[in-house]
């Protein structure tokens, strides 16, 4: 019911939005795509999968594995349509996880390839609502809180039944004030702010 309510909401909701959003931060490094080598891949998936900030966390990644495999094993180039993708890029960072995607698609022989950040299609909004819940689908939407987003990483390492679990501190401290951050958007973050940090951020 609430996908058929989709479009009208979400006309209301954008048109409300360019009053309420704020621009970017500029981005620290400039956005390059590159050729992904075999040693690259290997070098990602060695010293950087689960590490944000130089600090690793099990739970990260198992949200990288569920991604990467989700999307390689369906032939998917909308990255931002799987959750545990929009997930693990918060505690892994944009710009290798969506590398990490792109080397496991090709390791697995994949027809296509997730694109580079700055061109992935938009986030999910279904999934933008299943972080904010069901204001999302009230005239304007709603930002994302900082317990929106704690209850959505261990709401999305329930649903890939994970092993491990973080550190709330970590969540909040290395994860979300990154986020926050990069938005400068408050101690909230609205959809419009969030889909850009997942395409410009260049986080890492």
């Amino acid at each position: 019911m609430k996908f058929t309510i989709f479009s009208s909401t979400l006309l209301a909701f954008f048109s409300f939005a360019i009053y309420t959003y704020a621009a970017p931060a500029p981005v620290a490094k400039e956005l390059s795509s590159r050729e992904l080598t075999p040693g690259d891949c290997v070098s990602l998936f060695k010293f950087t999968r689960g590490v944000y900030h130089g600090t690793s966390d099990q739970s990260c990644v198992n949200l990288v594995e569920n991604c990467r495999f989700t999307v390689a094993d369906n032939n998917i180039t909308d990255i931002w349509g799987v959750q545990s993708c929009v997930a693990a890029a918060t505690c892994q960072g944009v710009t290798p996880l969506v590398e990490m995607v792109q080397c496991t698609q090709s390791e697995v022989g994949s027809d296509v390839s997730v694109p580079d950040a700055q061109e992935t299609e938009s986030l999910d909004y279904n999934i933008y609502a299943t972080i904010v819940g069901d204001c999302a689908w009230q005239e304007g939407g709603c930002p994302i809180t900082q317990q929106n987003y704690i209850d959505f990483v261990y709401g999305t390492l329930s649903d890939i039944a994970t092993d491990t679990w973080p550190d709330v501190n970590n969540v909040i401290a290395n994860w979300w004030d990154y986020i926050t951050a990069w938005t400068a958007t408050g101690d909230t973050v609205p959809y419009l702010n969030f889909n850009d940090w997942l395409h410009y951020s260049n986080s890492q």
